[in-house]
């Protein structure tokens, strides 16, 4: 059996895979020149105090899990002097070595765009490929969300609906990716609960819960010994702000409430972990993407990213504006590709951003609803909900002579 092989699409061509990867990186490589994000500064100076033998959890400004430490490591380790002279290279700020971090994440967007293509139509994966917000992220800001999420993306597309058999080779393959993912970055850190909830046996529970876990702990075993301490507080403590728009509407400053919202979060992950259990795995995934920047308890630019994959999947009118607003919001934002000409005009500032958040997280939140319970049942109720609204105003405001 071949446990790779995913080609439901029976249009797919190699020759038209190859040429859009090409415009793909070719779009990403050029964005590049136009700046770059802090967070380069940040994998640049990380790379420096681990090369220099120092725990980058306490020197350094790293918030994450190993890997993305070995793959920076394993990308300045590559020499290329032809390349490392070329003008246009010399030209991309921070020279070859960021140079070799886009083409990098340029190739997991196209690793994502194969899997689309492979499992939905050119079409799907085109919208994900050329899309303004995963060219920005990936060629200006170097983000490496689609790393995590890429992997995670291929171990759902395995996993499949088998849930009433015993672990078969396929399934315990795509658990470990899992696993390898939320150690890479946490966003799926609560998938695999869901997909325990799941399951129908016992044993299978405990293997998909535990295994990835397991090995999101091993990726820290040669820090552990000095940098324990560390380690958790850069990954569940540090930098938190508690922006999170849904929140902030929920629960408003004047409350006077005793748990946080990150605390909030997790709460709230596992109960609709409880309530989409009926939902397809890969329905799951997509939902979880979704819910995890709704609900999510702080809030970037380059968090907006996350949800991309389920809105091309289940493209729609308010996924359509989301994916508008938000490849709006990242020509303006200064985190983003700030481009001059619109931001002055705008008068853009961080305020502004943070305000554009609420309409994006709310046409998601609408969204979501939807693909949860169904879209003919959410019509169903929406409408009913406008009758009784209609109903009530006529009421308030009908009147006799």
């Amino acid at each position: 059996m071949n446990i790779i092989k995913i080609n439901k699409f029976d249009n797919y061509s190699t020759n038209k895979f190859l040429i859009f990867s090409l415009i793909g990186i070719l779009f990403r490589v050029w964005i590049s020149q136009f700046g770059s994000n802090m967070d380069f500064a940040s994998w640049q100076a990380n790379l420096d105090i681990y090369k220099e033998g120092r725990s980058i959890w306490d020197d350094g400004m790293y918030s994450y899990g190993s890997p993305w430490i070995y793959t920076l490591y394993f990308l300045d380790s590559i020499k290329f002097p032809i390349l490392e002279t070329n003008s246009f290279v010399q030209s991309i700020p921070g020279t070859f070595y960021r140079f070799k971090i886009v083409i990098f994440l340029s190739l997991i967007d196209i690793f994502i765009f194969f899997l689309l293509y492979k499992n939905y139509s050119l079409k799907v994966g085109l919208l994900y490929l050329l899309n303004p917000i995963s060219i920005i992220l990936t060629g200006h800001h170097n983000a490496f969300n689609n790393y995590a999420i890429s992997i995670a993306f291929f171990a759902m597309l395995l996993y499949g609906d088998l849930n009433n058999k015993s672990i078969s080779k396929k399934k315990f393959i795509s658990i470990i990716l899992l696993g390898l993912s939320i150690s890479i970055k946490h966003i799926l850190f609560f998938l695999p609960i869901w997909l325990a909830f799941k399951e129908k046996k016992l044993v299978n529970k405990l293997v998909v819960c535990v295994i990835p876990y397991i090995i999101f702990l091993i990726s820290f075993t040669p820090f552990f010994a000095e940098d324990i301490n560390q380690i958790i507080y850069k990954i569940f403590v540090y930098g938190r702000s508690e922006t999170g728009p849904f929140w902030k509407v929920l629960l408003a400053d004047i409350f006077d409430r005793h748990l946080s919202f990150f605390t909030l979060y997790s709460i709230l992950m596992m109960i609709l972990g409880v309530l989409l259990v009926d939902k397809k795995n890969k329905d799951s995934f997509y939902l979880y993407l979704i819910a995890s920047i709704v609900f999510a308890p702080q809030m970037y630019t380059q968090y907006l990213y996350i949800p991309l994959i389920a809105s091309i999947i289940y493209l729609n009118w308010k996924y359509f504006i989301y994916i508008v607003l938000t490849s709006l919001l990242f020509l303006v934002d200064g985190d983003q590709l700030n481009l001059q000409i619109f931001s002055n005009f705008f008068d853009w500032d961080l305020k502004s951003t943070r305000i554009t958040f609420y309409p994006i997280i709310f046409i998601l939140l609408i969204a979501f609803i939807e693909n949860s319970i169904g879209t003919k049942n959410f019509k169903s109720k929406f409408n009913n909900l406008i009758k009784f609204f209609k109903n009530k105003i006529k009421s308030s405001i009908y009147f006799k002579i």
